[in-house]
């Protein structure tokens, strides 16, 4: 957006001069994105109000994604490495699980520390029951931020992509510093900024239910203002997560001073992603066409999750057209997709090509894919939007 206005105050240095750098597309909750001109925070508004009804789940391209809730589980093995590196696992840790989803962390934990104990924090009660019987578990099916807890009671708080969920991010970092013992533990994951960088990037990265959209730099500077000493930053490899690893200090907190080149960086990176964006959104048709072209060869596509979505939906491609529909994860919640069924990994075979529409997991799949199928074409995603940019520009 070239028009710039202020509006309310920066959740972190609390200063007015939020900016409007972008509409997120599709957005059902008329989420405007703006940024610090003092801190360079990314953040979203209007802060939601949150109720407890529950939207049906939206596999979406657009900013309408969310409600799978089924990702949290790939971070359960980094998470519990971490907090075995810093951990007597052997004692009686006490253990603050924020977002607790389908429980995959706790049970995870609890499995590898035989005498700890959690107390797990999940508002959704379509998932809160996932750690409800769990042994050495209490449940509070609430919201973090609506939840009373002792001073200085826990070893470990643990929050995997939650954090930027929260209308106040900076107040509850500081409220997990007070839960804490002295120099406890917190391992903290959120989505990285830097995603939407890539020359891949083609789904809405600013989706609804994400109000804060933090760099490893702006996250990294609220960690230490609420009172925390950072022991791990996150992999500068990975451009879709912030695993922070850090312990309690007591500090007192410190005024925020200014970052005009996170500023900087923050604003050529938003502009940089919607030119790339519509660039990808504008290929897929000659995608679609290409996928087409394989015929009357027996094709398979492997990820019907958000990019399959704008496939179909901006490519205008016909999934009917497909032998196979793949998704192993999406297929333990739903059916089908855009009309067609979903298929396990175990259905391929005689199938001649796979389409692996993944990003994250694009190497992983073309492995099994040759374990299944050795002789099948595949054609990863990031070629297919490459082959499909260089087809518009002739």
């Amino acid at each position: 957006m070239s028009a710039m206005h202020e509006v309310l105050a920066c959740d972190f240095c609390r200063k007015a001069g939020l900016a409007a750098v972008y509409k997120p597309d599709g957005s059902t909750r008329g989420l405007t994105v703006y940024l610090c001109q003092h801190c360079g925070l990314v953040q979203s508004a209007p802060r939601i109000a949150r109720t407890v009804e529950r939207h049906d789940a939206a596999v979406s391209g657009g900013a309408d994604w969310g409600n799978v809730r089924y990702g949290k589980s790939f971070r359960t093995e980094i998470a519990l490495e971490a907090v075995a590196r810093q951990s007597d696992m052997t004692t009686a840790l006490k253990l603050l699980d924020v977002g607790s989803n389908r429980g995959s962390f706790a049970k995870a934990f609890l499995s590898a520390a035989p005498n700890a104990h959690i107390t797990a924090v999940e508002p959704d009660e379509r998932f809160a029951q996932s750690c409800a019987d769990l042994h050495r578990t209490d449940l509070i099916q609430a919201r973090i931020e609506a939840t009373a807890l002792p001073d200085g009671h826990f070893d470990i708080v643990h929050s995997c992509h939650t954090i930027e969920h929260l209308a106040a991010p900076f107040a509850a970092l500081k409220d997990h510093a007070r839960v804490l013992k002295p120099g406890g533990l917190l391992v903290l994951d959120a989505p990285n900024i830097a995603l939407i960088g890539g020359r891949d990037i083609l789904e809405e990265w600013f989706i609804d239910k994400h109000l804060f959209h933090f760099s490893a730099t702006t996250l990294g500077r609220m960690i230490q203002a609420a009172g925390f000493e950072i022991l791990r930053e996150p992999d500068p490899a990975d451009p879709v997560n912030l695993l922070f690893v850090a312990r309690k200090t007591g500090a007192i907190p410190f005024a925020v001073t200014a970052d005009p080149m996170e500023v900087g960086i923050a604003q050529a990176l938003i502009q940089r992603y919607q030119a790339t964006r519509l660039a990808n959104l504008a290929a897929l048709r000659h995608a679609a066409t290409t996928i087409r072209a394989l015929a009357p060869r027996r094709v398979a596509l492997w990820g019907a999750g958000r990019l399959f979505d704008l496939l179909v939906r901006e490519g205008g491609f016909d999934p009917r057209t497909l032998s196979l529909l793949i998704d192993a994860h999406l297929l333990k919640h739903m059916d089908e997709r855009h009309g067609v069924r979903l298929a396990a990994p175990e259905a391929l075979a005689d199938i001649d090509a796979v389409i692996v529409m993944s990003r994250m997991f694009a190497d992983e799949i073309a492995r099994e894919v040759k374990m299944r199928v050795p002789g099948a074409e595949i054609i990863l995603y990031t070629d297919l939007l490459e082959s499909a940019k260089a087809r518009k520009a002739a």
